[in-house]
């Protein structure tokens, strides 16, 4: 059974290496919980600085887990009317080897926000940076390492070119958003670069596509022109809708924010596009979402439980993140009338996680 598993990872990373590859990038179950990697535009839209960490353990029971591992940061210049940020992230696919494929990211992202009007703010966001991608190749096993007594220890005679690539990555997006409402819509690696590991090679990054809209009902209201618990208890209704290369996935899902806790639970799959087995339905998981505020810091985590074609003990997968709602601007917000406070529109209602 080992020999067997051996010789189809092997035949795997031959034929990854080896074809016009079509690279995708990793997904999250806590879409607002790493908002920078959900929509450039979202950059400086939380009324204050913030500080977001991520960690997800895909698919933990197969051979070769998927990890990553995502941190960012982000504030408002309230006078400027434009955000600032910047993210760190990884993607590792490991074995008990060690590292086979890692993709690390930079990118700054800046936007601005246009205020149509007292309830409306349309924000607009750029992101430019740039990926690595580095390949563990002589810790990969080939086909032709493996006779019937098992791994004969010789050299591959597959090559690549190059072990680790430097490319630049430029990326967009827009947001619309009020009081209770939000719609947004993001392009990522808009100028497609070339990932190949071969110099005469093919392969390119596709276009990562992205939208997401929501809607927040308050369980508390204002009396008296006093705001402090109003964003303390909601129920949120969200979608989001992403697509790169041949490959899309449609999430829905509610959260209820009930200070100091957070439950979500969200469906992740495409009912109405055909999967590759006519006989069932595009399903990928079941999310269960919860968290914790205390005082500034927001701590959450979920699990993905499968339902589509992978077994529980082998889709099942992990995932944490911890925002810091920063402190820079405590006066920005303050009333500048008595008895006439509203909603800031230079916030955004998105959730936490």
């Amino acid at each position: 059974m080992t020999r067997q598993l051996l010789i189809l990872l092997s035949l795997n990373f031959a034929f990854f290496i080896g074809t016009t590859t079509k690279a995708q990038d990793a997904h999250l179950s806590q879409y607002y919980a790493a908002p920078l990697y959900l929509n450039p535009a979202l950059v400086g839209t939380a009324g204050d600085g913030r500080v977001n960490m991520n960690y997800r353990n895909q698919w933990v029971g197969v051979p070769s887990n998927y990890s990553t591992f995502m941190a960012s940061f982000d504030t408002p210049i309230p006078k400027k009317n434009i955000g600032l940020g910047v993210t760190l992230h990884q993607d590792v696919v490991g074995t008990n080897s060690g590292s086979i494929m890692d993709r690390f990211v930079m990118n700054f992202s800046g936007g601005y926000n246009l205020k149509l009007n007292k309830k409306y703010t349309l924000s607009f966001g750029l992101q430019l940076g740039f990926e690595q991608s580095s390949l563990g190749f002589y810790k990969l096993l080939f086909g032709d390492q493996i006779d019937d007594d098992g791994i004969t220890g010789d050299p591959t005679k597959d090559r690549v070119d190059r072990e680790s690539h430097i490319y630049p990555d430029i990326s967009s997006g827009a947001l619309l958003y009020g009081k209770d409402f939000w719609f947004g819509l993001s392009v990522y690696h808009m100028n497609q670069p070339k990932i190949t590991r071969f110099t005469n090679g093919t392969d390119y990054l596709p276009v990562r596509f992205s939208a997401h809209a929501g809607y927040r009902i308050p369980l508390t209201y204002r009396w008296h022109g006093t705001v402090a618990n109003y964003d303390d208890r909601t129920v949120s209704f969200m979608m989001h809708y992403q697509s790169q290369g041949k490959k899309d996935q449609l999430s829905t899902g509610v959260n209820l924010n009930y200070n100091p806790i957070i439950f979500g639970i969200w469906y992740r799959g495409l009912v109405v596009k055909s999967n590759e087995d006519p006989s069932q339905f595009n399903h990928d998981s079941i999310v269960f979402m919860s968290g914790v505020q205390v005082k500034r810091f927001t701590i959450g985590y979920s699990f993905d439980h499968p339902i589509g074609g992978l077994q529980f003990a082998e889709g099942n997968s992990h995932e944490l993140s911890i925002r810091y709602d920063l402190n820079f601007y405590p006066n920005y917000r303050k009333k500048k009338r008595k008895g006439k406070v509203g909603v800031p529109t230079d916030k955004c209602p998105i959730p936490n996680l």
